[in-house]
């Protein structure tokens, strides 16, 4: 299919068996994209970098980041910095493991042309790629060639940033809003949408990942500082996080709800 809105491809240099494989994916599907080059974190000290602040992450995540984590991080960044660059209204960026489903861009228009269809854009960020998806509710469904999906409002935004589209609105909102980095980006995208409650996905999820070890994961010193770099109280720290996130997503869920449905376009 013809494709209509940008798609932005997260991919480390030298890593070029996975940049086949997924610009073999997107090429069945007849789409094209954009590379952008990941950011090398495997060896990076943390410590060193202006925009992560340590004791910040220590006391929402319980332990401090590892250099994979704060290179994925910063390639995300990138990825949406390329996307409000283009002026586009929607953009698509993928991590180079992911795995198209059949209709998977045909389900990505759909997304955009039921919001387009409607009078204001109410979400920042789709999550295409979730596997676990939990506190949502549904608000439209969606036709595709190999069967129904549905737009769920995430309350509780999924974890993974396989495949994520942004709205412009979003992005330009994340680009003011990311600094300092304090956990990982799938942490800071749940924390983040789960105060505005802006965030949507797609059930069943469009696109799954290959599995396959990330290029980007930390090796070195620091490989081992998500373990070793634990507070004390980190599972403390982890069950407080995750009770009040699941709590405010349940707020979210009451008040969408008392809305009334949505229209389906």
């Amino acid at each position: 299919m013809k494709d209509s809105y940008p798609i932005f491809l997260i991919n480390l240099d030298g890593s070029s068996e996975r940049l086949s494989a997924a610009h073999a994916a997107l090429d069945r599907h007849g789409m094209s994209f954009e590379r952008i080059s990941a950011f090398d974190g495997r060896k990076l000290d943390p410590l060193t970098i202006p925009e992560y602040n340590s004791a910040e992450a220590r006391r929402y995540m319980g332990r401090d980041l590892v250099g994979g984590e704060i290179g994925c991080f910063f390639s995300h960044v990138r990825a949406a910095e390329a996307f409000v660059a283009t002026g586009a209204p929607f953009g698509l960026v993928l991590e180079d493991d992911m795995l198209p489903q059949p209709d998977a861009f045909e389900l990505v228009q759909k997304v955009i042309d039921w919001q387009e269809a409607r009078n204001t854009t109410d979400w920042y960020l789709a999550n295409l790629g979730a596997q676990r998806i939990k506190i949502t509710t549904a608000v439209a469904t969606l036709l595709g060639s190999n069967g129904s999906a549905t737009i769920c409002r995430a309350h509780y935004f999924p974890m993974l940033t396989t495949a994520l589209l942004w709205s412009r609105e979003g992005a330009i909102a994340f680009l003011a809003a990311w600094q300092p980095i304090v956990c990982p980006i799938d942490n800071y995208a749940r924390k983040w949408l789960i105060q505005s409650d802006m965030g949507i996905a797609v059930v069943p999820s469009p696109f799954t990942s290959s599995g396959a070890q990330s290029d980007i994961a930390p090796t070195g010193p620091t490989a081992s500082r998500n373990l070793t770099g634990r507070t004390h109280s980190y599972q403390w720290r982890r069950n407080i996080r995750l009770i009040g996130a699941k709590l405010k997503a349940l707020g979210h869920k009451r008040k969408f709800a008392s809305r009334g449905p949505e229209e389906e376009k």
